[in-house]
């Protein structure tokens, strides 16, 4: 590789990085300017009063051989599972981000037809995930997360699920705090009772693991119906993507 070559992968390298600390910063900034807005929930979200909303697009890579789902009706099972759990424990009501499609599952579901990089194709999870966001993956992945064209342009704050070829020795994955986004295996999407979605979306929530079996939130979850505790369900419905309004 010659100099110049060498110094524009480290330019590139370098812009990719400040963009990743710029997304995560006006993320924060969102956080701490809404988080009065929140205080009720903190505490008494466990009520689940009155119905909030959270809005979802499933985004499904594209790789080298094609689509990694070409069946976008497959997914309902894990759409149904996301909706009724989030329904029946936090009154939440999970709708798709887009709208006026002919067919439904449209609204829910976009196939990203540009061939994604190997580095999104095939993500980390927790520090790598962290780390990658500053690279060639993360930068594809803002670019197609909804909601949002380098700043928020949608006070729903969607969650964008991408749907990947693989998770590093996981099922999924999602980066708290700092992205809108979550990861879920293609092969994995529909273990667990088909509650892969749901787990990670949940994460993306503010939740983190836990022990009991019949929780959405236990790794070795078997299928529903799931459960929130009460302290999970004032988190989530204090999260950012979770409204009254939009």
């Amino acid at each position: 590789m010659s100099f110049w070559s060498k110094l524009k992968s480290v330019v590139k390298g370098v812009v990719r990085a400040v963009k990743a600390v710029v997304r995560a910063v006006i993320r924060i900034a969102v956080i701490v300017l809404t988080s009065w807005t929140k205080a009720l929930d903190l505490v008494f979200g466990w009520v689940g009063w009155p119905p909030k909303r959270l809005k979802v697009h499933i985004a499904v890579l594209t790789g080298p051989s094609g689509p990694l789902i070409t069946d976008l009706n497959t997914l309902r099972p894990a759409i149904d599972v996301l909706k009724q759990t989030l329904k029946d424990r936090c009154n939440v009501k999970v709708l798709p981000y887009s709208s006026g499609n002919k067919n439904e599952i449209d609204n829910w579901v976009q196939v990203v037809t540009e061939v994604a990089p190997t580095a999104a194709l095939k993500v980390r999870c927790d520090f790598g995930a962290l780390w990658d966001e500053g690279g060639e993956a993360g930068e594809f992945f803002a670019r197609h997360t909804a909601g949002w064209v380098g700043i928020p342009i949608s006070l729903a704050f969607p969650i964008t699920v991408f749907i990947v070829e693989e998770v590093n020795d996981k099922l999924g994955c999602a980066v708290p705090v700092l992205t809108d986004y979550c990861t879920v295996n293609a092969g994995a999407i529909f273990d667990k009772g088909n509650s892969v979605m749901a787990h990670e979306c949940a994460h993306r929530c503010n939740l983190w693991h836990v022990s009991q079996k019949v929780n959405l939130l236990n790794p070795d979850r078997e299928k529903p119906p799931f459960w929130l505790h009460w302290w999970q369900r004032n988190l989530l419905r204090a999260s950012r993507h979770v409204t009254y309004l939009f």
